[in-house]
């Protein structure tokens, strides 16, 4: 019976230990390790190097910019942005993007935790105004996706609207989310 139980726990701990490793990917990339080789990889696929964070490239069809953002301390990757080049100039273009994107995004991670879509007064959707209102900051056109595997929280993705009128992906891991925040305060 010690012997069961026994296996039954290291068998557990051993698929624990292996969910909080787990990191979420970009471009089939876990965002992990170093910045250095998180480039280097994203070199290998055809993206361009533009500075020190920002390399170049076509992400889901579109022409962008992907940030890699890393720890203080240790350059471990922790978030990676994607920027569309492109700057939309109607509402209706934007918004169809845009909610392509959920679309997709609700495939891959099912429903978001947040979906905010929303004007500030006096601004509202079909005045006519609404991309003089994302300009100004009176819309707010964010989504958020948590992942989660076998009870982790894996990371997250958020999608939303700039005020330039471009649209941005954000990708955050959670393992080096809270790296980055132990790094930090170590700062202090």
């Amino acid at each position: 019976m010690k012997k069961l139980l026994l296996t039954i726990c290291s068998s557990l701990f051993c698929v624990l230990s292996y969910a909080q490793t787990e990191h979420l990917t970009f471009k089939g990339l876990p965002i992990d390790g170093s910045k250095q080789e998180f480039v280097k990889e994203l070199q290998r696929q055809g993206y361009v190097y533009v500075d020190d964070d920002i390399l170049s490239g076509t992400f889901i069809g579109r022409d962008s910019y992907v940030f890699i953002y890393d720890t203080p301390i240790t350059n471990t990757v922790w978030q990676v942005g994607v920027l569309f080049k492109s700057t939309y100039d109607t509402w209706s273009l934007i918004k169809r993007i845009y909610d392509d994107l959920v679309d997709v995004y609700t495939k891959k991670y099912g429903a978001p935790i947040l979906d905010q879509k929303e004007f500030k007064s006096p601004w509202r959707e079909g005045d006519g105004h609404e991309l003089f209102a994302l300009r100004s900051d009176r819309c707010v056109y964010r989504t958020v996706f948590v992942y989660i595997k076998d009870g982790m929280d894996i990371g997250c993705v958020e999608i939303r609207m700039a005020n330039d009128c471009r649209i941005i992906i954000l990708y955050e891991d959670s393992i080096n989310s809270d790296l980055l925040t132990k790094e930090r305060a170590n700062e202090i």
